[in-house]
């Protein structure tokens, strides 16, 4: 209440002073005319100065909105034409950087990093809209933009793999979650990163699966079986599996048997019950 009436009395002091200043002025433009000529020309030189700058501040929103409508285009245009040409490159930087908590939420603060620095360097005309035009090119709603044009692709692509002897370790991993899934489990591959040492989760049946895709030239050693014990403690996993298209050390198939880790080539997941 005490605020209220401080306000209210300082709201009535500031109208008196305004109209006594207001008074004074006609009063003294009424007396002297000079005055109050010159007190008239003074208002309509801020008047007009107030004009001219309102005008040139709506003409540089103008400009802005202009060169941002015409980058967008140029957006729209470039940055398909980048990720397409570069989406092995793209898709292995996405399945190392981009990484998902326990709720399937997808942080991309890393990758968005990466890709910026990337698309910046094969299209010079994104540094420059953004060093002389100020604009935001990697603002969120771009970014949204052509995480979509990424993850579609990536989709395409693991849905069309087939194994090649130079197939990449990531692509190996969404292979092997390729051949659960045609087989009647949910699965799913890790992105690369805060996996706990496993490469695949799969489910079925009320059975839950973890496993280790490793895609070596040579046999598999002991740290993938290591890694994937310690990966279905973390996930809750009651079966674990070591997939490589090259075999398996004697040590390693010893530590396999010892804790019923199970050891696959990539054509015997078809053969993994629950």
């Amino acid at each position: 209440m005490n605020n209220f009436l401080d306000d209210l009395e300082g709201c009535l002091k500031g109208i008196l002073i305004g109209g006594f200043v207001i008074y004074f002025l006609i009063f003294l433009s009424i007396e002297i005319p000079a005055f109050g000529a010159f007190l008239l020309l003074l208002v309509i030189v801020v008047f007009f100065m107030s004009w001219i700058e309102n005008k040139e501040e709506k003409e540089e929103q103008a400009n802005i909105d202009q060169m941002a409508t015409e980058f967008e285009k140029v957006v729209s245009r470039d940055i398909p034409k980048i990720i397409k040409k570069n989406m092995k490159q793209i898709s292995y930087a996405y399945r190392r950087s981009v990484t998902s908590n326990s709720f399937g939420k997808k942080n991309y603060k890393k990758f968005y990093k990466e890709l910026t620095e990337f698309l910046e360097e094969k299209s010079p005309i994104l540094r420059k809209y953004q060093d002389e035009y100020s604009i935001d090119w990697d603002s969120d709603y771009l970014k949204e933009k052509y995480i979509s044009i990424i993850e579609k692709e990536i989709k395409k692509t693991d849905e069309s793999l087939s194994y090649t002897e130079d197939m990449d370790p990531f692509d190996y991993e969404h292979f092997c979650a390729k051949i659960f899934q045609e087989n009647g489990w949910d699965a799913k591959a890790t992105q690369g990163s805060s996996d706990q040492g496993v490469d695949v989760i799969a489910t079925k049946n009320n059975v839950t699966l973890v496993g280790q895709c490793k895609r070596f030239s040579k046999p598999v050693g002991n740290s993938a079986i290591q890694e994937v014990v310690a990966g279905m403690k973390y996930y809750g996993a009651t079966k674990g599996v070591v997939i490589a298209p090259n075999g398996f050390t004697k040590s390693a198939e010893k530590l396999a048997k010892a804790n019923e880790i199970d050891l696959v080539h990539h054509s015997e997941i078809k053969d993994i019950k629950p």
